[in-house]
């Protein structure tokens, strides 16, 4: 069970929702699923989101098909953390009759709150909006070959969102003229006004180190992020992510249900 404030609860939901799928003006999200349905760690609180390629009627019954605030579970019977929501049979026969086979997969979400991580710091960090030019020069020919160049670029710069990067903390301090060694970044994917997505990777060879746990701390300690709900996702089966987790002491705040194309669906 999630130790995130109950009150508040289907507000985080919806706030994850709209940070990692923007709604389009009908506020129906973008992006390939036909519906997400957000649901909270308990089981008890559960926020659908339509897809806008869905035509008006079929959103619509959609929508009305999830109950978003169910009665209270009982405690003879709780629900299992990452259980199907109850309405998710009528929501894929709904769809399967209009659109053909779907797809269903399902997340787990993480709720940060930079008060309450566990985190002791494994390497030197440095972080977006320092003010020591050297390190930013540094970090100019740093990539570590996993994003392109004018894209680096944009992302020193601030024009991707905040972030954090790790530098190996056995190498020698950078040198003006010399690139740093970096170990692990956390970034911001997708962020609004009101909530902002961890996207944390770790070079090969450093990983299962903590350095993933350090930068997501640094990141989410970041001025820029202080007035926004802050959130760590990632899939079912990447248990390297969910030990990241685990180790910032990170609630689950719920599961995030997709349901999809089937994959090999032609786009």
């Amino acid at each position: 069970m999630t130790d995130a404030p109950a009150p508040h609860i289907a507000d985080l939901l919806r706030t994850q929702i709209e940070v990692n799928w923007p709604a389009d003006a009908r506020g129906r999200l973008r992006g390939p699923h036909h519906m997400v349905i957000a649901v909270s760690a308990d089981g008890r609180h559960r926020i659908p989101a339509a897809a806008g390629h869905l035509p008006d009627a079929l959103a619509a019954d959609l929508l009305a098909a999830v109950t978003p605030y169910p009665a209270p579970l009982s405690p003879l019977s709780p629900a299992r953390p990452g259980s199907p929501p109850p309405d998710l049979p009528h929501v894929q026969r709904l769809l399967e009759s209009a659109l053909g086979p779907v797809h269903i997969t399902s997340d787990p979400t993480y709720l940060i709150r930079p008060d309450r991580i566990r985190s002791a710091p494994t390497a030197p960090v440095v972080r977006s909006g320092t003010t020591d030019p050297a390190a930013l020069a540094a970090l100019r020919t740093a990539n570590p070959g996993n994003w392109g160049t004018d894209e680096w670029h944009d992302l020193l710069d601030g024009k991707l969102g905040p972030w954090a990067m790790a530098l190996d903390p056995e190498a020698p301090a950078p040198e003006a003229g010399h690139p740093a060694h970096v170990v692990s970044i956390c970034h911001t994917p997708c962020w609004t006004d009101h909530g902002a997505e961890a996207g944390t990777w770790t070079r090969p060879g450093h990983r299962g180190q903590g350095h993933a746990a350090t930068v997501t701390a640094a990141w989410a300690r970041l001025p820029a992020l202080t007035a926004r709900r802050l959130f760590y996702s990632t899939t079912a089966a990447n248990h390297s992510s969910q030990h990241v987790a685990a180790r910032l002491g990170l609630p689950l705040l719920g599961w995030l249900w997709k349901v999809s194309p089937p994959p090999d669906a032609a786009p």
